[in-house]
């Protein structure tokens, strides 16, 4: 492929860490504690998810915590301060995080509106309802987030869904996006461990495609809508048709 040199000095950096989403479960009762963490963990074992669980008693304790949560899971009726009311705290704070209420009083359905609830749920739980849920966050907000690229003294923001793919470059990386192409002073395993595993993939060693971006494949390569190609080795193509089938989720005749 043509390259140009647009940030041939691009440095990542990006929270100091790896990408890893966090979520909160706060609920009494240890069963509907390990019944919403066991599905939440399963759910990110068939997404290719990295996901943090923290589990908390009451709402006291959640609101004690230093970690700032992507979803938080509230059970209503609690000792101390309920869920309700723990929701309003963190609202106050600005948190902006997606609650999801579990609760054995669906009347309360109404008061959780002032909250801005994502979803709400009766208990038990049902499972297939909590994919679903998790389906739509994820379509709404969980694959799109800013990276950070400096170019000499310039920073660059770059939102996950604008990356079509990445491409190795030796010791460093060209991150291909929707209207340009950066060069950044680190590998394309260094990256790729920033961006959300569940939408990109590795299609041979060089490459690591956005599965929101691909408009077709054959057996030697991945056509994008944006257009070009890059090659699918062999050795990646069966994993790579299986995964890209469940992005998809069955969608395909």
């Amino acid at each position: 492929m043509n390259r140009d040199v647009f940030a041939t000095e691009a440095l990542y950096y990006v929270l100091q860490r790896e990408f890893k989403m966090r979520i909160a479960v706060c609920d009494d009762e240890r069963c509907y504690r390990d019944v919403i963490t066991n599905a939440v963990y399963e759910y990110s074992n068939m997404h290719r998810l990295e996901i943090v669980i923290d589990e908390f008693i009451c709402g006291e304790d959640l609101l004690n915590s230093a970690s700032r949560y992507d979803i938080v899971f509230l059970d209503y009726m609690m000792d101390g301060i309920d869920g309700l009311e723990t929701a309003k705290t963190l609202r106050k704070r600005s948190i902006n995080c997606t609650i999801i209420f579990l609760t054995s009083f669906p009347h309360f359905v109404y008061e959780s509106f002032e909250v801005s609830t994502f979803r709400f749920f009766e208990k038990p739980l049902n499972i297939e309802k909590l994919y679903a849920a998790l389906d739509d966050y994820f379509r709404l907000f969980g694959n799109d987030y800013p990276l950070l690229l400096k170019e000499n003294r310039s920073t660059i923001c770059v939102q996950t869904n604008d990356i079509v793919f990445l491409e190795a470059d030796n010791k460093k990386c060209y991150v291909h996006l929707t209207d340009k192409k950066l060069h950044c002073a680190k590998t394309m395993a260094a990256i790729s461990r920033l961006v959300p595993m569940n939408i990109f993939y590795k299609v041979n060693k060089a490459f690591i495609v956005n599965f929101n971006f691909i408009s077709g494949y054959d057996r030697e390569n991945i056509y994008f809508k944006t257009g070009g190609h890059v090659h699918v080795s062999r050795t990646y193509l069966n994993s790579f048709k299986e995964a890209y089938r469940k992005f998809a989720k069955g969608r395909f005749i």
